[in-house]
């Protein structure tokens, strides 16, 4: 498996996985540092169980139609039909329980603001519907560079409309910040749309065959990343109902730097399940296999300066960016450095287990890691506070990468050494581009 054979594909694809980091950034300069700590504590609030909701709903709908849109076939107007069925029969009722529930869930969180944001809800599910759907048909096709634009109108489109905003004295609330994101998934959407209007085809009627087919991966999918979802996202729920959103302010601000290892749970997962799809349905077990060291080595190697600069720089990290602010997150970005060992691990195993069609052994991985998880958040929070969040983040992620390959390793035994092998090839992917540049 040569990566240097997809280099440009590769290279649109780091690029757009590379947008959340330049949206975290902006978020930082242009909204953490300036923003009240419980308006920001109530925005991201709302924007985890959006996360959480658009999430589940690609799981149940979407990663189906990656996996099988992926495959070596003419016709996927019946997989892309059921998908967005699937979804929709999600996400409407999702988007009315969140506003008809709002009151009890903003007393459950200890923040009252988030009742009205809450109201929101349904539009922010409509606008990122289209996208979110024309993001995986791009990728499901490998067209990465339409891909990354239509991410861009979102990722780069939200900091811009914020600084634009700031200028004219007209941003200074979580609503203003409801009100962009609206705008710039909308824009994402059209442009998605635009880009992939020659492979949206669909079916009016028979595509039950497909139907039942993504609904029988779909559900082990969703239950998977159900669990995964609360477990990743339960920290800052569990935080503020112990703490208030303050505490959820200060724990986002040491959080936000692991957006970074997100940005490379991403490529991976870009990359590996269509190909481990690809590959597995035409039985080329060593070139997966090779696919599969290559992307751990690599991955963990291109994280290790982070880990550097988070364990040995982190109160200057903190202080050039909020300015003196946040100054006691220091500890639990070193915490948050010690991903650099697991994120690889984990999202390569995760993401070849459904290339392999091994949603079910998703789904018992994920309830283990949810109920660890849960257990973590609610032993650690009280006596911790934001520590104890990001202690239970850190052992949590590390037992789910450890689920994850061990299941893997039924199907595709790999070693230790053959990943380390494998960062020969590093040194010589280099020197042969080098040699051509």
């Amino acid at each position: 498996m040569e990566f240097g054979k997809h280099l440009g594909k590769g290279i649109w694809g780091i690029a757009d996985k590379a947008l959340p980091v330049v949206y975290g950034v902006g978020f930082v300069v242009l909204v953490v540092r300036v923003l009240p700590e419980h308006e920001l504590g109530s925005f991201v609030l709302l924007q985890e169980l959006f996360l959480v909701i658009s999430g589940l709903g690609t799981a149940l709908a979407l990663q189906p139609l990656l996996k099988f849109g992926a495959e070596d076939r003419e016709d996927h107007s019946g997989d892309l039909s059921a998908a967005v069925l699937l979804n929709l029969a999600f996400l409407v009722p999702a988007g009315v329980l969140c506003v008809a529930a709002r009151h009890p869930l903003a007393a459950l969180l200890n923040a009252p603001a988030l009742s009205g944001l809450l109201l929101s809800m349904p539009g922010l599910l409509a606008t990122s519907f289209v996208r979110n759907v024309t993001l995986t048909v791009l990728q499901s096709r490998l067209r990465m560079k339409e891909l990354f634009w239509t991410d861009a109108a979102h990722f780069l489109g939200f900091p811009f409309l914020i600084w634009v905003l700031s200028r004219r004295g007209m941003f200074d609330s979580a609503a203003d910040l409801v009100t962009i994101n609206l705008a710039t998934f909308a824009a994402s959407s059209v442009l998605g749309a635009w880009f992939a209007r020659g492979l949206l085809r669909f079916r009016r009627r028979g595509f039950a065959g497909e139907m039942r087919r993504a609904w029988d991966y779909g559900k082990f999918s969703l239950a998977g990343v159900v669990s995964y979802l609360f477990f990743s996202r339960a920290d800052s729920f569990v935080l503020s109902a112990f703490t208030g959103p303050v505490q959820v302010a200060v724990y986002t601000s040491a959080k936000i730097f692991v957006r970074i290892y997100e940005m490379v749970t991403q490529v991976v997962q870009m990359f590996v399940l269509p190909v481990t799809s690809r590959l597995a349905s035409r039985g080329e077990a060593d070139d997966l296999r090779a696919l599969v060291e290559k992307a751990i080595a690599f991955t963990t190697v291109a994280t290790l300066p982070v880990m550097v600069l988070f364990l040995a720089g982190s109160t200057r990290v903190l202080d050039a960016v909020y300015h003196g602010r946040y100054a006691e997150a220091a500890p639990l970005l070193m915490v948050f450095s010690l991903l650099t060992f697991i994120v690889p691990a984990q999202a390569v195993a995760s993401n070849v287990l459904l290339g392999l069609g091994k949603a079910r052994e998703g789904f018992v991985i994920g309830a283990q890691t949810l109920a660890l998880g849960l257990g973590a958040y609610f032993l650690l929070v009280p006596p911790l506070g934001a520590l104890g969040a990001a202690i239970g983040y850190v052992v949590t992620s590390l037992v789910l990468a450890v689920l994850s390959v061990r299941i893997m390793n039924r199907t595709l035994p790999l070693t230790v050494g053959g990943v380390l092998g494998r960062t020969r090839d590093i040194s010589n992917f280099v020197r042969n581009r080098m040699r051509k540049g």
